[in-house]
């Protein structure tokens, strides 16, 4: 059928594509650069934030700046135990974007939410104002990895220091064995790029 044929055809283009990848388990998405003098390069692409900065569905995804309770109560900083003794250390859970006293969800709560200053309040639901029915919350999880990066499908293509990435099919400038043909589960293009 149409749909079937056009899904395929879109999958080999994707194979011609330079988008940064991790098919041999280094430390995080990657790609060979089109420098002669940098043969590869680690990509930057965010490891944890799915990035929404509105809410969508329970907020899991929702990487904004707001620091204040529904109440008004201002959020306690994650990397703190005063006034409130906490697990959810940011260190532990580098994933989880625990930065700052910003709301969160890291544990799958209705939304995000965060521990209180308020020494009698020891956390509350955060405001955080719904996505419009666009697809804002989507896009901001199509440029992010978990892990290692291995189930990475986004289309970043720029190195962390601004090289433009080779194609993976090239041997130009730089020989490789990392081809589409021997990895192939490393390049097939996915509409969303995390996956937990």
């Amino acid at each position: 059928n149409a749909w079937s044929s056009g899904f395929l055809s879109s999958l080999a283009g994707d194979l011609k594509m330079n988008y940064c990848r991790n098919p041999d388990g280094e430390l995080r998405p990657w790609c060979f650069t089109t420098s002669p003098t940098k043969r590869w390069e680690y990509c930057n692409i965010p490891l944890s934030g799915l990035g929404s900065q509105c809410l969508s569905g329970k907020g899991e995804d929702y990487q904004g700046t707001i620091a204040i309770t529904e109440s008004g109560n201002a959020c306690q900083r994650w990397n703190t135990q005063f006034p409130h003794r906490h697990g959810w250390i940011p260190d532990r859970y580098p994933c989880k974007g625990l930065e700052e006293n910003y709301c969160r969800n890291p544990d799958g709560e209705k939304r995000p939410w965060c521990y209180t200053t308020n020494s009698s309040v020891r956390w509350e639901y955060c405001a955080i104002p719904r996505c419009d029915g666009t697809e804002q919350g989507i896009a901001g999880m199509k440029e992010c990895y978990r892990g290692k990066g291995q189930s990475y499908r986004g289309t970043t293509s720029i190195t962390a220091s601004g090289k433009k990435c080779q194609a993976w099919n090239s041997m130009f400038p730089h020989r490789h064995e990392k081809t589409p043909d021997r990895f192939p589960n490393a390049y097939v293009y996915l509409t969303f790029s995390c996956f937990i």
